[in-house]
């Protein structure tokens, strides 16, 4: 009885983990204009544009900032416009997993980020967030400005 349980418990873990598979691995499935926030259990969306960069300097960036953020980079793939990262234990969380998606638009490029954490409860319910859309866009803003020494403008109306 005790073993049942024991792998009863292994198995609701393992599947409240969070796992690269939870986010989209192509922008093609990306809809950039769904509603931000919290949309899921533990997950938050946030959309951003980037005047003056193109898809080549987001795509470095991202890769930046997941490393900055504490996250491993688990794939990135710039004909898919995609980067995705996996951060491991956190004080809430057994793992958090970021995608980043990008589209070259003119003189912009728009970038969605989709952060997933783990499905559990815990004891101070969930608060995968810990601004990690933040971080990461804070980080790409970074090295954005200190790598190609322009200004970026974020469209207020985004």
């Amino acid at each position: 009885m005790q073993k049942i349980l024991l792998i009863i418990i292994i198995l609701l873990l393992l599947q409240s983990c969070a796992t690269v598979g939870m986010v989209p691995s192509n922008v093609s499935e990306i809809d950039f204009y769904a509603p931000e926030g919290k949309t899921g259990w533990s997950e938050y969306q946030h959309v951003e544009t980037f005047h003056g960069y193109n898809a080549n300097q987001i795509y470095e960036a991202a890769k930046v900032a997941l490393g900055n953020a504490g996250f491993s980079l688990r794939t990135a793939d710039k004909s898919k416009s995609t980067v995705i990262g996996e951060h491991g234990i956190t004080l809430h969380d057994w793992n958090v997993v970021a995608g980043v998606y990008f589209k070259e638009n003119n003189d912009k490029t728009i970038v969605k980020l989709i952060v997933e954490g783990s499905k559990d409860i815990g004891f101070s319910g969930d608060v995968t967030s810990d601004g990690w859309t933040g971080k990461i866009l804070k980080e790409m803003r970074d090295y954005l400005s200190s790598t190609y020494q322009a200004v970026l403008k974020v469209d207020k109306s985004d």
